[in-house]
C-alpha cells in the first residue's frame, strides 16, 4: 500500500503513527497474531480484553489494507480463514518489545518475571545480530 499522508493532521512522524495505531484494538489484533500464535477471527474475539465482533471486523479490514496483515486459507479447512502478520507487520515486533519492557518497567502488569527477562534477551540478541549485519555491509564511501 503506497504512503497516503492526504488525511493525516500533520507529517510528524509520532502523529503518522498514533493515527495508523490511533486505536487499542489495532496493536492488541498484531500483539495475539504475533506473540500468541492466534489465526483466525474466533481466536482473535476470544482476546482477554473482549472486542466486539463488528470491532474486529473493522480492524482486520484496516489491517488488511495498510498491509499489516494477510488473509489466507487455511490448509487444514478451505472454508476457514486465516490470518498472519505481512512482513511490513513483522517489522513490529520490536517497536511491541520496547512498548512491554517500558510498561513492565514503569507500571503494574500480569507480565511474568521470565516473561520480562525472555524479552530482554530476545531484544539483545536481536541488537547483536544487526550489529552484525551492519558490520558486514561495505562500507559507504562518499
Amino acid at each position: 500500500m503506497e504512503k497516503d499522508a492526504s488525511n493525516m493532521r500533520s507529517q510528524c512522524p509520532m502523529n503518522c503513527a498514533l493515527e495508523f495505531f490511533g486505536d487499542k484494538w489495532s496493536l492488541l489484533i498484531v500483539r495475539d497474531l504475533l506473540f500468541f500464535h492466534v489465526r483466525s477471527f474466533g481466536q482473535l474475539l476470544k482476546m482477554d480484553e473482549g472486542i466486539s465482533t463488528g470491532t474486529l471486523s473493522s480492524r482486520i479490514s484496516m489491517l488488511l489494507q495498510r498491509g499489516i496483515i494477510s488473509r489466507n486459507d487455511c490448509l487444514d479447512d478451505k472454508r476457514a480463514i486465516e490470518y498472519r502478520l505481512s512482513d511490513k507487520g513483522r517489522e513490529l515486533e520490536p517497536v511491541l518489545v520496547e512498548m512491554i519492557l517500558w510498561v513492565a518497567e514503569h507500571e503494574m502488569t500480569d507480565l511474568p518475571p521470565k516473561a520480562v527477562a525472555n524479552l530482554k534477551q530476545a531484544r539483545s540478541l536481536s541488537r547483536a545480530a544487526a550489529v552484525a549485519t551492519d558490520a558486514q555491509q561495505p562500507a559507504d564511501r562518499n
